[in-house]
């Protein structure tokens, strides 16, 4: 029998940032070898590198760094903040990345932003510090929250040749960041439920999921914000676990009265532990009204599909509608796009790609899928069109900008999701 994966979990603590704070010492890179070399957790909990290293270990899957802007932003002369949340797929294409946000009209204008899938020191995104860069590039504060301590290079989407990158990590880290223009006072980064141990993935890593919160001076007052990414190789029931994880730390942190969270939070109707589950759900949707039944329910997946992440929601109390544009979708499966192929040909016969190649004619091979959202407490929703007027930004309706992409090349497979709230 396997060890228990839970034995990672350990109480995190809530961290003044009141100076900046550095990442834990790395494992000698003979360690790490080592470590990546062993296939199952009970040869890792059982060698004498893990008797050794158990301590380094649990600090490197839970770091937290913390970075000031080097001269604060003044504020815009407004009434509202901007938040924008993205999973931003590892930071692959991180000089567009850069580009985009600092030149949209709406991301320009951004004051706390919000990013899952966010890389440090791995070969497959050239080893860069991806949120410290893109904190550089916007002027802004930020903290970074470790998930992952990655054993190999990535997963099939990750490629070496095709992206064309080194082939040693070199810090080996994923995790969650909040970038913010305002002053950053605390930060915590908290485990949630363990859906599936990494170690045994197509993508090995150490560690579990994570969400970092923050809370954020801004104008107006104190906001907390939470970045939250809940598992896609997991099922609804288990997405639903993982977030009261989430709105419980909420609660215990006393920060719940006034509090925006968002990020990916994997609502695709699938449970894509295995193949039979992926064919259940299949079954089920074909069964109930076919193709355009699953195609409505991508981009409603509160109302069938995903109900135990959204019954959570609506226990705690927590808004949903009014601070997404629902029915909007912020990620899709796409006819010969690689990235979505790919996914479907990993857990399936390459029949299934022949099939919706098929299927999804009638939508112009294109599945819109709405994953990515915000919701909140003791926050009132701004609405409006968008844009600046003399250099300040007017109020804009919450929703995605689709499909960013800069020269052409496709930035990340999610969409940035945008809300303006005041309090």
């Amino acid at each position: 029998m396997e060890p228990d994966p839970r034995h990672q979990v350990r109480h995190a603590d809530v961290v003044t940032l009141d100076h900046e704070l550095a990442l834990p010492p790395p494992l000698p890179a003979a360690a790490m070898e080592a470590i990546a070399g062993l296939r199952r957790r009970r040869h890792l909990v059982r060698s004498p590198l893990f008797a050794e290293h158990a301590r380094a270990l649990m600090e490197l899957t839970y770091a937290l760094r913390y970075r000031p802007a080097p001269r604060p932003s003044p504020p815009e002369p407004r009434d509202f903040i901007r938040v924008v949340s993205w999973n931003i797929q590892r930071g692959l294409r991180l000089d567009g990345i850069k580009a985009f946000l600092a030149g949209h009209e709406d991301l320009r204008h951004l004051d706390v932003l919000m990013l899952n899938e966010v890389d440090l020191g791995m070969a497959r995104s050239e080893n860069r510090d991806v949120a410290a860069e893109i904190a550089q590039h916007l002027g802004l504060s930020h903290v970074f929250g470790n998930s992952y301590l990655c054993l190999d290079f990535g997963d099939l989407r990750d490629d070496k040749e095709r992206f064309g990158r080194g082939d040693r990590n070199r810090e080996s880290m994923h995790g969650n960041a909040i970038l913010s223009r305002f002053p950053l006072r605390r930060a915590e980064n908290f485990s949630i439920e363990i859906s599936k141990d990494k170690l045994h993935s197509s993508e090995r890593r150490l560690g579990h999921k994570k969400s970092l919160w923050a809370e954020v001076e801004t104008p107006l007052g104190p906001l907390p914000v939470v970045a939250v990414h809940l598992d896609s190789y997991a099922s609804s029931a288990q997405r639903g676990a993982q977030l009261a994880d989430v709105l419980r730390k909420v609660e215990e942190r006393g920060i719940g009265a006034r509090v925006l969270l968002g990020g990916d939070l994997n609502t695709t109707t699938y449970d894509a532990k295995n193949v039979g589950q992926i064919c259940l759900n299949l079954a089920r949707k074909l069964a109930r009204g076919g193709f355009p039944h699953a195609m409505h329910h991508y981009l409603h997946p509160q109302e069938v599909y995903e109900r135990p992440v959204f019954d959570r929601l609506d226990a705690a109390g927590l808004d949903y509608e009014r601070f997404n544009a629902m029915g909007q979708g912020t990620t899709r499966y796409e006819v010969g796009s690689y990235d979505s192929e790919s996914k479907v040909s990993e857990l399936l016969p390459d029949v299934a790609v022949r099939i919706l190649r098929r299927k999804l004619r009638p939508w112009n091979g294109v599945a819109e899928i709405k994953v990515d959202w915000f919701f909140g407490r003791g926050l009132e929703v701004v609405q409006g069109p968008g844009g600046s007027e003399g250099g300040v930004a007017r109020g804009r309706s919450p929703g995605p900008i689709q499909r960013p992409t800069v020269d052409g090349v496709r930035l990340s497979d999610h969409d940035p999701i945008v809300v303006d709230v005041r309090f």
